[in-house]
């Protein structure tokens, strides 16, 4: 007796690049059996998907986890994410770890699972911050070396490597960020990196962050090109920059969203500088995610009545152009993210919610930017091979049963800047660990995420 059995629909064969029509048997979280069409086998359940596509689960190249405050062991955010398909999410970019891996290792344990996998990165930024040196400061020698022992205990704790914001933190100089690299490289450690600088500084910071992937030979991945490289005409060039790099060392990568706006704090130092004139905008680009003001467009006096009295509130900046997110989407390299993340009191951007039903909807089906099994490849086995997850990311006995049901004709993402609560459209069912957490868009509280730890 199997515990579900998925019978009649299309698989993607990510070696043929074609999609076959097979029946799936799962039974104790893992892919037991994949079957002709006509195979047929006891469960006790039986998931009808005729005309669908039924896909390894989603993997999140770029995601924030979960923010616990005081003491909290209630999930949010990765309900977002595992209702547009994602079943494990790489989580602590842009240097911020908002909590220690012990900690989260507690909350899974303390739900009996997580509505997704989450694979933990430490944020070098948190550590940094924890000694007052300011996003300018230089960091002595002794203080770097206990920020390196630092991120060491996260790693022995089971963090797969860790993330820098430098762009937040423009003090972390190549040199600090390479000898943290070079005194960890024991635990292989895979890297995420936040730009330093877009525009002008664009393509001198794509060539930073391949030199520290070929310097050190970790795996470094470039977090949401988009928001680096679609300001400023930038695209085509970093994408050949990357492409070129990676033709050369597979342990480099990046990542994209699927939106013309980026997203956070009005306070950080992405706005500490006459940024009007990097980006050639207005204060009118800017809309406030934080209360009485949400939704509302920006002028000057209201740009700086929220920077003075609420410097940690998010907004969106509808800086990026559009043409140039298309073309990194479109790339046949890279993987794609969400970036997503949710914050107590704050609204949220809509990739947070419907990032993938997004890509596979209007870009995939809707503009024809790449075939749909090149998409799925990106989303899936691709990644999976990236970080090392050598039990996600295909469809085949053996394997983790993580799957995501969707209908091809349909899916496309719901949320909007003003409401991310608005449900995606297309996905029947997302299944983790052989779990069915997902029934059209309802959660079931079935909970078969774990919290995956190096080794």
């Amino acid at each position: 007796m199997y515990d579900i059995l998925i019978t009649g629909g299309m698989i993607p064969d990510f070696t043929t690049k074609t999609f076959v029509k097979a029946n799936v048997a799962v039974k104790d979280g893992k892919i037991e059996a994949v079957l002709p069409e006509d195979g047929f086998v006891e469960a006790a359940r039986v998931i009808d998907a005729s005309g669908k596509v039924v896909s390894p689960g989603f993997i999140d190249m770029h995601s924030h986890e979960e923010v616990f405050p005081d003491g909290s062991t209630e999930f949010d955010v990765s309900k977002y994410y595992l209702r547009q398909g994602i079943t494990t999410g790489i989580c602590g970019n842009c240097g911020i770890e908002f909590n220690p891996v012990s900690y989260v290792k507690k909350v899974y344990e303390t739900n009996g699972g997580g509505y997704i996998n989450y694979v933990p990165l430490a944020g070098y930024n948190s550590f940094r911050d924890e000694y007052g040196f300011g996003w300018y400061g230089d960091v002595p020698a002794d203080v770097r070396a206990e920020i390196i022992e630092k991120l060491r205990a996260e790693l022995e704790d089971g963090a797969w490597g860790f993330s820098f914001g430098l762009e937040y933190c423009p003090g972390i100089s190549t040199e600090e960020m390479t000898d943290a690299v070079m005194a960890l490289k024991e635990y292989d450690p895979l890297i995420s990196i936040h730009f330093r600088a877009d525009t002008d500084k664009c393509l001198d910071s794509v060539h930073e962050i391949a030199d520290l992937s070929k310097v050190t030979g970790c795996r470094v991945e470039l977090s949401h090109i988009g928001s680096l490289a679609a300001v400023g005409g930038n695209m085509r060039p970093s994408l050949d920059i990357m492409n070129e790099e990676m033709s050369a060392n597979p342990r480099l990568g990046f990542d994209v969203y699927p939106y013309n706006a980026f997203c956070t704090e009005i306070g950080s130092a992405a706005f500490d500088m006459d940024w009007r004139a990097k980006w050639n905008c207005g204060y009118d680009i800017i809309m406030p995610l934080c209360e009485p003001y949400m939704g509302m467009r920006c002028d000057e006096a209201l740009y700086n009545k929220i920077l003075k009295e609420q410097p940690e509130a998010n907004v969106v900046a509808f800086a990026l152009d559009e043409a140039d997110v298309r073309l990194a989407i479109a790339d046949p390299n890279g993987f794609y993210g969400t970036d997503g993340g949710m914050f107590p009191g704050m609204g949220s951007h809509p990739r947070t919610a419907g990032s993938f039903p997004r890509i596979l909807g209007k870009y995939v089906r809707e503009e024809k930017l790449l075939p749909l099994i090149d998409a799925l490849e990106k989303l899936t086995i691709r990644p999976a091979a990236f970080v090392g997850l050598p039990t996600k990311g295909d469809i085949r006995p053996g394997m983790d049963a993580d799957i995501t049901i969707f209908d091809p004709d349909t899916i496309l993402d719901g949320a909007t800047f003003l409401d991310t609560s608005l449900p995606n459209v297309g996905i029947d069912y997302v299944i983790v660990a052989g779990k069915v957490g997902c029934d059209h868009n309802e959660l079931t509280g079935e909970l078969g995420g774990e919290l995956i730890l190096r080794n």
